[in-house]
């Protein structure tokens, strides 16, 4: 652009025209409407799919409709003299514990024929004897072999560290440095396992040569303007992923391709990525010029996200096959029509993605759909992965996520009011109530096809009437709302781990919000944990011993170790009722096996066999390592409106005091359902919450304070009786 530029000041005016108008205009051209699912327009004016811009601003089933437009990263001119280096990619060849093996792929654009040479340090040290050579003008690609012997291997959250070496590539003239570029490694190896089997065909991951089950969530942008999520708030978002035991992450294919420094921040803690190309719930027109954006648009983001260890896939989109397939989105179009949508799905997802991301990211997988059985499939839960509605939108029981268990779910889940104090950044006390105008404004999930007039709100109040008497007011509302979503995320990831190595996946739907609304969300806009996230947390623990009463009276229990050695321990098996008094205790060994679930009690008929009174019981089971208790768990024959709960007298004292945490210690006479502590005027968050407290013990509760100048907090307590 030298001769668009003058000595002095310079303008760039860019004019941006109205995204909504343009589409409007490009559909008149085009003829039909191709469908686009959770737009909030008429179903004749959804026309996002005419443009690349984030499908979420269009509105979603948990978010406003806001289409903004304009410049939201970034503008750069670069300016060079000579050479300089256009791209670096390191890619690894063969890792093996004693030595890694890579070639660095340089690009170097020259305007002259010109001597240069070519310098590669790891952590400060030369990797290779300097490379001289002449480049010409033009680009000029150079591969450069390297390795790294005994390398610090990295790993996802819970199974080591995430060492990440700093490669340094110089590019030098005589005594002059040209340019520099600066990458970290991670290394590591990953591979999606497809083999067939007894069922199907497996779908799992496999890092550095080990299995790994994914525990994690679909996230969504952290709000629907783009531009106010600063590098704090995406530090917290994966802090508080890393405290929830997780190690994936799901990238929804309904927003943005994130910002570099989210994807630093799980490469620095463990967490992979399963990142959607930005497709979701439509089919796309087969314009040539938009394909070729399309095309474009891959690009980019496969080599600029390329170099991060944790980018664990690539998946074309989200929903857009089963919609087509399952959803009978064919069947809306004439032939003719259908074959053009076809042809266009056929261009992006089987020819323009996936020979991006071979050509540019070859060592990494590429998925064409999710959820998908394989190409051109539909999901079956015998293979591929699968996004569990039964539960929610099929109104299915929890009970209904143990059926028919998938290889690996990439989505399900139930939604939850946000807490209280966010609801009161939207709401004045005239509005905290039970679908009031304001709480059905926020509600974006309307469900009028399968109920006139349903929507998010009622059916979260369906699903505490089936675990839960009904609400006496709005704050046992929303309270309800939170315990019943964290029951069924735990159910949920209970049952999907103790299935495998059937299934390998459990990515709940979602982690986070784009703004103050009710939703399917475990950390609120704000940041606030809601109830659920606290369940998630321990349910993804790396060994947990999950007890199920299930119906006609058989209880079960598993130990699910994700340990890489077997272990010796013990089980503690009992039945107490809402006072302490034990009516069953059962003592066994248990051969924990390593990096898989082990069932370790069944039993047909215990209730009957044992003389036990469902209704007045919770069964507990421990795990322990010789003296020292590994985990706990329990479960209860009946559903809780079916309890005959006495109103605990619950006691919270605060045991211990620093600048940046309470200790706190909650007792109970008698048995105490989730127990929800808060405090109404200083943030923070809690080390466990909404758990259940036996009669006669103690239990200790961190609250660690966002702010190390906050005011005393005072400490609130509620449960399970105080509801109704």
């Amino acid at each position: 652009c030298r001769n668009l530029i003058h000595t002095g000041l310079n303008n760039l005016r860019i004019y941006f025209h109205s995204p909504v108008k343009i589409q409007e205009e490009k559909l008149k051209q085009y003829g039909f409407l191709p469908l686009a699912l959770n737009e909030k327009m008429p179903e004749e004016k959804r026309t996002r799919v005419f443009t690349r811009k984030a499908p979420f601003h269009y509105g979603w089933d948990w978010g406003p409709r806001l289409v903004t437009c304009g410049l939201w990263r970034p503008v750069r001119f670069a300016a060079w003299s000579n050479a300089c280096l256009d791209e670096v990619y390191l890619q690894p060849v063969s890792i093996q514990k004693g030595k890694a093996d890579y070639v660095a792929h340089v690009s170097v654009r020259a305007d002259k024929k010109l001597p240069v040479r070519l310098l590669l340090k790891i952590d400060g040290k030369e990797a290779i004897v300097p490379l001289d050579t002449t480049v010409t003008r033009g680009m000029n690609e150079l591969h450069i072999p390297f390795s790294i012997p005994a390398p610090r291997l990295w790993w996802p959250n819970g199974m080591g560290e995430h060492y990440l070496y700093q490669v340094q590539v110089m590019l030098v003239s005589g005594r002059s440095l040209l340019d520099e570029k600066n990458r970290r490694l991670g290394v590591r190896t990953i591979e999606l396992v497809q083999d067939k089997d007894s069922i199907g065909t497996s779908f799992y991951f496999k890092v550095n040569g080990i299995p790994v089950f994914m525990k994690g969530a679909d996230y969504i942008p952290g709000d629907i303007f783009t531009t106010r999520v600063t590098k704090e708030k995406y530090e917290k978002l994966v802090k508080d992923a890393v405290n929830a035991n997780m190690n994936m992450l799901r990238l929804w294919g309904g927003a943005i391709y994130e910002d570099d420094v989210f994807f630093d921040l799980l490469d620095e803690n463990g967490i992979l990525v399963w990142q959607d190309f930005m497709f979701a719930c439509d089919m796309m027109p087969d314009d040539s010029l938009l394909l070729e954006s399309i095309r474009k648009e891959a690009e980019y983001n496969v080599k600029r996200l390329r170099h991060h260890p944790c980018m664990a896939l690539w998946c074309g989109n989200n929903e857009n096959y089963r919609g087509w397939d399952e959803w009978h989105w064919r069947d809306k179009y004439p032939p003719e029509q259908a074959k053009r949508l076809w042809k266009a799905y056929e261009k992006i997802f089987y020819d323009i993605l996936p020979s991006t991301v071979h050509r540019y990211h070859p060592e990494a997988a590429y998925w064409e759909s999710s959820p998908q059985a394989g190409k051109n499939q539909r999901a079956d839960r015998k293979s591929g992965d699968e996004h569990d509605w039964a539960i929610w939108f099929g109104q299915c029981p929890f009970s209904d996520y143990g059926r028919e268990v998938p290889r690996f779910v990439s989505e399900y889940g139930v939604q939850s009011y946000p807490d209280m104090k966010t609801i009161r950044l939207f709401a004045e006390e005239q509005d905290l109530f039970y679908r009031s105008p304001v709480m059905e404004h926020r509600q974006r999930s309307k469900m009028d096809w399968i109920e006139k007039g349903l929507n998010g709100n009622g059916m979260i109040m369906r699903y505490i009437e089936m675990y839960y008497r009904k609400p006496k007011d709005f704050f046992a509302y929303v309270y309800l709302s939170q315990l019943m979503h964290g029951e069924g995320l735990k159910y949920a990831i209970e049952t999907h781990r103790k299935n495998q190595p059937r299934c390998m996946g459990s990515l709940y739907w979602q982690i986070n919000d784009c703004w103050p609304t009710m939703s399917w969300a475990t950390i609120d806009y704000t940041g606030r944990w809601k109830g659920p996230h606290y369940f998630v947390k321990k349910a993804n623990a790396p060994v947990i011993i999950v007890p199920e009463a299930k119906d006609k009276g058989t209880l079960t229990v598993h130990v699910v170790s994700e340990k890489q050695k077997s272990f010796d321990a013990t089980v503690k098996l009992q039945v107490v009722d809402f006072y302490g008094r034990q009516k069953y205790f059962y003592a066994f060994p248990v051969k924990v096996k390593a990096n898989t679930s082990t069932l370790c009690f069944e039993q047909k008929k215990f209730v009957e066999a044992n003389n036990i009174h469902p209704y007045y019981v919770v069964c507990v089971a421990s795990l322990y390592k010789q003296d020292s208790l590994i985990t706990r768990n329990w479960t209860y024959f009946v559903p809780a409106r079916q309890m005959p709960l006495p109103k605990p007298s619950l006691v919270v004292r605060t045991v211990k005091k620093t600048e940046e945490w309470y200790e706190l210690e909650v007792s109970s006479s008698s048995l105490a359902r989730g127990v929800y502590l808060y405090t109404d005027h200083v943030e923070g968050h809690f080390s466990d919450n909404f758990f259940d407290v036996l009669p006669g013990e103690k239990v200790r509760v961190k609250f660690f304070l966002q702010e190390t100048d906050s005011p005393e907090a005072v400490f609130k307590v509620y449960s399970l009786t105080d509801s109704y």
